[in-house]
């Protein structure tokens, strides 16, 4: 069995911690950060992990290390793991982080690149343990287990995709396009949306460069999902009692459903949820028919480009 270090904390140089290329992108303003950590010091360490090379790959700080680089501190506190603890700790941030709000295609893509830096070290280390076989890539034709097959649809889901296919069109529009990419990320298209007028550009600019008529546009159309959560209520006959039932402070749901005035309360509260749920359903209804007009407007749209091609094309000939 391969031996694993502990979690281990020390000083180390900037400059020796990687930062992968996605996830490095604007981080806000940092200045006040910078001013906090020149005047009292950094007081949460950052997360590294560990490389085979003797080198780190940052896992949790990136916004802290770059204060830190830009007071040109010789070192910096952080917490150094070894690769299945970087593993296990990035899939614990990453389960909490999803409960509180989906994540967008970005977020997703700087897991992703976290992940293959910590699947590759991995690898390596069973390499060196002498195993033939990588677990990531059984077939052993990716030894690193970082850039084919498997390998890369462990990535995937790992960093929320639904295919390897779906992750390295999120990449390649990322690469190409990102202000295409924001607009998946605030929901106000989906991928193959995004690609679809990624590649229409890039056909009428191939058009305009040889002077050929504008190509008939075939596009379907996706309608946006409407997403209307419904309102969770308050259970408390589901809650343990805390203490003694004989006191109001202690007492469960069913003793305190005795008292008229409880009882009441409580009749107004599920009254109130339904209400909400009932608007909500409402709003739902709404949003959808919105959603299927503005499908109907967007079909119309490419339709008359379409109509207009053919009618200019009749006119040249």
């Amino acid at each position: 069995m391969m031996e694993q270090k502990m979690a281990a904390s020390g000083m180390i140089p900037p400059d020796e911690i990687r930062i992968s290329d996605r996830i490095r992108r604007d981080n806000g303003d940092i200045d006040s950060l910078t001013e906090s950590i020149r005047e009292h010091g950094l007081i949460n360490p950052i997360t590294v992990m560990e490389t085979s090379d003797g080198g780190y790959v940052l896992i949790a700080g990136l916004r802290r290390l770059e204060a830190v680089r830009r007071l040109r501190q010789d070192t910096i506190s952080a917490t150094v793991l070894s690769p299945l603890e970087a593993d296990e700790a990035l899939m614990l941030e990453y389960a909490e982080n999803e409960e509180r709000k989906p994540f967008t295609v970005t977020e997703r893509l700087a897991y992703a690149e976290r992940i293959k830096a910590i699947e590759k070290e991995k690898a390596k280390q069973r390499m060196k343990a002498g195993r033939k076989v990588d677990e990531a890539d059984p077939t052993g034709k990716c030894p690193e287990g970082m850039e084919k097959g498997e390998a890369r649809e462990i990535v995937a889901r790992k960093a929320g995709f639904s295919s390897e296919k779906q992750m390295r069109r999120a990449e390649k529009l990322a690469n190409r396009r990102p202000d295409l990419v924001e607009r998946v990320d605030r929901g106000e298209m989906t991928i193959g949306r995004a690609e679809t007028i990624m590649k229409n550009e890039v056909a009428q600019k191939h058009s305009v460069e040889n002077h050929e008529q504008p190509e008939i546009v075939d596009v379907v159309v996706e309608e946006q999902p409407v997403v209307v959560e419904t309102y969770q209520a308050f259970k408390p006959h589901m809650m343990k009692a805390p203490g003694s039932v004989k006191t109001i402070r202690g007492a469960d749901h069913d003793h305190l459903m005795e008292n008229p005035i409880y009882r009441q309360l409580f009749a107004s509260y599920n009254d109130a949820v339904q209400q909400v749920n009932l608007a909500r359903g409402e709003m739902r209804s709404r949003c959808e028919g919105y959603e299927r007009q503005i499908r109907a407007l967007k079909e119309n749209i490419f339709a008359l480009h379409n109509e207009n091609v053919r009618l200019r094309g009749d006119h040249h000939a």
